[in-house]
């Protein structure tokens, strides 16, 4: 969409750690299926009595032809770009039923706005989110999800699904003032929460 958030990211990441990175980043140009899109969503409306409109298959195909995060104001002017006729009515509309057939998540990450990005034909994944430059980085770890099963498991508890995102500062933020101000911050942050459960701990012995 407006800004390629994952790609830049990961990038920005496997130039300064290297390798050990590549191991869990995921980029989903990489690991599209073949589409298919078009007849979810068709037989979604269909099946509600609803049809499916040029301006729902332009906005449709709009926002499967990009692989990034974007929020509904994102999506809005690249219509505008792209010559895509719609009102923000009937964008908001199709996102909610994009929503609805799993054709779309939505991620809320603390910004005020909701990020969507489309999941069709692509594996489960989690994200970093850069609180200083509100990057997004895709990654993927086996060894995170195996625990998640086995800590599912030991409680009896049957997952359906799961969102993991972790906030933080990504490696293209570390030397700039914001960066190490936000990073100067947590660390004395863990800290003063280190020293308040030393004093607790001294007191219940």
């Amino acid at each position: 969409m407006v800004l390629d958030r994952a790609r830049k990211g990961c990038d920005n990441q496997s130039r300064r750690t290297g390798a050990r990175f590549l191991s869990y980043s995921y980029d989903k140009n990489h690991h599209q299926e073949p589409g298919g899109e078009v007849d979810v969503f068709e037989e979604y409306l269909k099946e509600r009595g609803l049809k499916l409109t040029q301006a729902r298959r332009d906005l449709l195909n709009l926002i499967f032809s990009n692989h990034d995060h974007f929020t509904a104001d994102e999506l809005f002017d690249d219509c505008r770009k792209n010559e895509v006729r719609v009102s923000k009515a009937t964008l908001y509309r199709t996102l909610t039923i994009l929503l609805d057939c799993k054709l779309l998540v939505d991620h809320d990450f603390g910004e005020g706005s909701r990020y969507y990005e489309h999941v069709f034909g692509h594996r489960h994944h989690d994200h970093f989110f850069c609180t200083v430059c509100k990057e997004i980085i895709e990654f993927r770890s086996e060894k995170i999800e195996a625990l998640q099963h086995e800590a599912a498991s030991e409680l009896g508890f049957h997952p359906v699904r799961h969102t993991l995102a972790i906030f933080g500062v990504c490696a293209g933020c570390h030397e700039t003032e914001r960066g190490r101000a936000t990073i100067a911050e947590h660390k004395a942050a863990e800290l003063e929460s280190s020293k308040a459960k030393a004093v607790q701990s001294e007191s219940e012995a």
